[in-house]
Order: C-alpha cells, then sequence, then structure tokens
C-alpha cells in the first residue's frame, strides 16, 4: 500500500511561477496529487503530515562527474587509480547529493550510466542519474590525454568510463555515438572547443568541424537523445549551434552575437560557475597543473561576464556545477548565489536548478523539476527563506526532508 504524504509549508515554492504562501503538497511514489494553497487541498484521513517552512521541487545537477578522483591531474590519476575504488567513492558522492537536495544529476562523462543503474535498483542511495557515459572528444581534442601515447589514452577511457569515445570524421562520430548510447547514455555530450584541464588545446578554438557535429546530433536525434556541447570559444559555440546541439556547457567566450544564437534557437545553457570560482581560489590545494591554472585565470573574467550578459539577453539557463571530485558532491547549491550574483533573481536561480533542469534531456526528460498535480513527487523541505536568500540552500543542513519518487530518503530522524 502507497503512503501518502502531506506537507504543510509557510512557503510552496513550485519551481516555476510565484511563490504560494501557506501552502499544501500531497503526493504518494505514483506522483503527486496537489499542490497549491492551503484552503483548497483536499483532506485524507490516512496520510503522514510533516510541517516546514519551505516546500519546494528537488534540484538538479545538469552538469556533474562522477569519476571518483581526488586530485585536479585528472589524467595522471586516471592512469594510476583503479575503476573498482573510483565506483565505490562514487557511491558515496552520489549520497552526498541526494543528502543535499538533488534528487536528480545529469552526468556529463563519468561512471554515471553505471551509477544510475545500481541506484535504479535500489542497491545504493542517490539521486536519479541521467549519464552521457563519456565524452565524444576528437583526436588531440579536450577529452584526449595529451600527455600519453593515444593507444593509453584510449585504455584510460574504455577502463574508467566503459568506452573510447575519441572518433574522428562523420562516420567515426556516429560510430561513438553508439558506443555512448551501448553504456545506456541518456544524453550525448561532446567536445565542442578546447578546454582548461586538457594540456595542449586552447579553450577559445573550436573543435570537431561541422559535418562532425551535424553526425553526432543526427545520430543522436533518431534515438531521442539531446546533444550538450562543452563549449568555450564563441566559434565552437556557434558551430554547437548551427549543427543542432541544445545545451552549451560553460560558455565561457559567449558574446551578444552567440547570445542571440542561443534565444532564437532556444538552447540553454549550463555555465557552470562554480568550477571556474573553484579552480581559481581552491585548484592549487588539488594539483592544478601548471597549464590549467594559466588558462583558467585567462577565462575566468571572460566567464563571469558571458553568464551576466546571457542573463541579460535571457537565454534559458539551467543550473551546473562541473564538480569532478568525491567529497565535493554535496556543495551543488553554491552554484545558486553565482546566478543571482549575474543578475538573476533568488526565484529565477531557482527555477534554473528545478523546471529548467529536465528540459537539458529533451525526449529523455522525466516529468520532474515543479510541484504541481502529476508530476514526479521530487521534493525538499528547507528551514529558511530561499526565495530571498539562495544561500540558504547551499548548506545540506537546511534541507531537512528529500523524497525521491515518493519515497523519504532524508528527515531529522535520519
Amino acid at each position: 500500500m502507497m503512503t501518502t504524504t502531506r506537507i504543510e509549508a509557510t512557503r510552496l515554492i513550485p519551481g516555476r511561477g510565484d511563490v504560494i504562501d501557506n501552502g499544501v503538497v500531497i503526493f504518494d511514489e505514483s506522483g503527486i496529487s496537489y499542490a497549491g494553497p492551503a484552503s483548497s487541498a483536499p483532506e485524507s484521513a490516512d496520510r503522514t503530515v510533516i510541517k516546514t517552512e519551505t516546500v519546494m521541487p528537488g534540484m538538479w545537477e545538469c552538469h556533474g562527474h562522477f569519476l571518483g578522483l581526488y586530485t585536479l591531474s585528472i589524467t595522471e590519476e586516471m592512469a594510476t587509480l583503479r575503476p573498482q575504488m573510483a565506483a565505490m567513492r562514487v557511491t558515496a558522492d552520489a549520497n552526498r547529493a541526494l543528502m543535499a537536495g538533488f534528487t536528480s544529476v545529469r552526468e556529463m562523462g563519468g561512471m554515471g550510466t553505471f551509477l544510475g543503474r545500481v541506484i535504479d535498483e535500489g542497491q545504493v542511495v542517490g539521486p536519479s542519474v541521467y549519464a552521457s557515459g563519456g565524452m565524444l572528444s576528437m583526436t588531440a581534442g579536450h577529452g584526449d590525454a595529451h600527455g600519453m601515447d593515444l593507444d593509453a589514452a584510449r585504455a584510460i577511457h574504455s577502463r574508467h568510463l566503459g568506452e573510447d569515445l575519441i572518433c574522428d570524421g562523420p562516420d567515426e562520430c556516429r560510430a561513438a555515438v553508439r558506443r555512448a548510447l551501448r553504456l545506456g547514455a541518456r544524453v550525448i555530450k561532446v567536445h565542442g572547443s578546447g578546454g582548461v584541464m586538457s594540456e595542449l588545446d586552447d579553450p577559445y578554438l573550436p573543435q570537431f568541424s561541422l559535418p562532425e557535429l551535424e553526425a553526432i546530433v543526427d545520430e543522436a536525434t533518431r534515438m531521442e537523445r539531446l546533444v550538450g556541447a562543452h563549449c568555450h570559444g564563441k566559434r565552437g559555440i556557434i558551430n554547437a549551434l548551427h549543427a543542432g546541439v541544445m545545451t552549451i556547457e560553460h560558455g565561457t567566450y559567449l558574446d551578444e552575437e552567440a547570445a542571440d544564437a542561443m534565444v532564437e534557437t532556444g538552447a540553454i545553457l549550463v555555465p557552470t560557475r562554480w568550477i571556474v570560482e573553484f579552480l581559481m581560489t581552491e585548484g592549487d590545494k588539488r594539483g592544478m597543473p601548471a597549464y590549467a591554472k594559466k588558462k583558467g585565470q585567462e577565462a575566468a573574467q571572460h566567464h563571469a561576464d558571458a553568464v551576466a550578459l546571457a542573463v541579460q539577453k535571457g537565454v534559458k539557463i539551467a543550473l551546473g556545477t562541473d564538480i569532478w571530485s568525491t567529497g565535493l558532491w554535496g556543495r551543488n547549491a553554491e552554484e545558486l548565489g553565482y546566478m543571482v550574483d549575474a543578475g538573476m533573481t533568488p526565484l529565477q536561480a531557482i527555477e534554473c536548478t528545478t523546471a529548467n533542469g529536465p528540459e537539458t534531456l529533451g525526449p529523455q526528460a522525466p516529468k520532474a523539476g515543479q510541484l504541481f498535480e502529476g508530476f514526479d513527487a521530487d521534493v525538499i523541505c528547507v528551514s529558511g527563506n530561499p526565495s530571498s536568500d539562495v544561500t540558504v540552500l547551499a548548506d545540506p543542513d537546511n534541507v531537512t526532508h528529500v523524497f525521491k519518487g515518493g519515497t523519504l530518503f532524508k528527515s531529522p530522524s535520519t
């Protein structure tokens, strides 16, 4: 028999729309049956009643990595770390994410396809994981390991991520998409520009030709997967949009032309301000290589300006942090403060991490991220008022209750 839960809150934040004072949410494992003002809420005899300050949808992390690594010397650590160790670490990271109120994670390269399956089996406690498996990279691209021979780089990808997704030319790119699908990918991740944490490439320059990107998008679209592109430089962003990519990750050198193109195509920006700030303030403690520090310093101010421009231009934004390291998961909601710094209201920032999250998955999206009748019962209770101060959500202790799919995973008694 399903348990019905009734949450009575000082305020109900629906994810999209205005705050409802004296709100009630009623749900069970099958979904939400009521969300609205207490004055219109139905009564039922058999229910669990929870009283809280704020009730809102479970949050979405739309760009994280379950890699089980500790340092920023990513290639070197992956070359020596047994993947079994990494896999055990990411189970703890998944738990940290859920306890911080993140009921869903769009994992853009890592062990997420495997982790999501064991979470669904009930063997591990964690969020719903919608993963890309690996990350498509051209040879010498951001996802290649430049400091070792190519065969070794491919072997590391296969050993830790399940498949080698280094590919060149439209036919190889199609085959790489299929290998990602073979892992169970719910979204396809491609490196559309150089990156900060790779040694020899330039974040400003595009990667993959337009025909290659078009082949990737075509293959993914046939299988009802959306493509997300890591893009720092403007040329990479424009190429990705021309190919039909629907989410741009990072967007460091986004300018007015690129922002207007995103608005026109309906593409979503996942800006990941958190990782930029983390690398500049804490990167040295995590072994950030000198080449990455130099590139990161160059990109940091451009990135802050680009995100502010995107907010001003009305680009749709979804929250992502680019958290990759074990032990950092749980800090994901710190990104909300950076969104407010970029010009959003607190409610707009909350919409980024709730209602906008599922839209980064296209046809693979669940009916989640909002508190309305018929939506999945991913619900959290919060001490404090994040609609006036989003930093409340950055402290996992303020998230008092977490329901995923109507099942309680966190409460003051657990």
